[in-house]
């Protein structure tokens, strides 16, 4: 069975077939194309939205009813957009399996780690995103809307905040595993980032890692769940259409309900 991952960008949307390694094929559509019909959190025209979609399963040549797919948007709140996506996919395109993951999150799996925190810096907004075990630590993400006059201080009191709203006894954690990831995440970034957490956090060790620049940083959730999807481990966390049918919206929230052990 096909696994498929579709990256929902402001501006674009990435896809690709899971796989093991980072050796892969990507597709691209610009929104553009389809008069910008999602704009990072919600979607403006479901029409076009759908056509994008379509585009997809027609560039890859497999039909969506033989696939398991994975789509990966935005951090948000509430979780309109998550019915949404489920009853299209589910509904009228009838797809075998189906799960919504949050993109710093996938991020974190294209570097190989669980645990730690994810700078997503993309065009139009920076996410901070703890993570634990593979999930979001939903209490503490804090998201920014980047404007012409955003500085590097400002994400360093986005990270601040999130870590400063988990237990001191996983600060080090947090601090020896970020992750950069986006499409303004550059090299330049990153050295001007930990430079400026090291002045901040003088009595920690500071270690920040990023998709390797030749694989594209602003690939990183594309990466992370073409990887994921293939996954043994995770073949018990797609959606079916028959348990969507039977518990509805519910059982959306828990792909963001955090186990007990997974929290800090």
């Amino acid at each position: 069975m096909s696994k498929v991952v579709i990256d929902l960008g402001t501006y674009s949307f990435k896809f690709a077939f899971g796989t093991k390694t980072y050796s892969f094929d990507f597709h691209e559509i610009k929104c553009s194309e389809y008069g910008d019909p999602y704009n990072g959190k919600e979607i403006t025209d479901l029409d076009a939205f759908k056509k994008m979609i379509n585009k997809v399963f027609e560039t890859l040549e497999v039909k969506p009813n033989t696939c398991q797919v994975i789509v990966s948007v935005h951090v948000h709140e509430p979780y309109e957009l998550d019915e949404v996506l489920a009853n299209y996919f589910f509904n009228e395109l009838n797809v075998k399996g189906f799960y919504i993951a949050i993109q710093p999150v996938l991020s974190m799996y294209s570097v190989g780690k669980l645990d730690g925190l994810v700078v997503e810096l993309g065009q139009k907004y920076v996410q901070v995103v703890p993570a634990r075990k593979g999930w979001a630590v939903s209490g503490s993400i804090k998201v920014a809307k980047i404007s012409e006059n955003f500085e590097i201080e400002t994400i360093t009191n986005l990270i601040q905040e999130s870590i400063n709203s988990i237990k001191e006894s996983s600060h080090a954690i947090l601090l020896q595993n970020i992750v950069v990831a986006g499409f303004n995440a550059t090299e330049e970034f990153e050295g001007e980032l930990e430079k400026k957490l090291t002045e901040i956090y003088t009595n920690k060790t500071i270690k920040i890692s990023g998709v390797h620049v030749k694989t594209g940083r602003h690939n990183s959730s594309l990466i992370g769940g073409c990887i994921l999807s293939v996954q043994e481990k995770f073949d018990e966390m797609w959606l079916t259409k028959n348990k969507y049918q039977e518990l509805g919206q519910k059982v959306l929230k828990v792909l963001y309900t955090v186990p007990e052990e997974a929290r800090f």
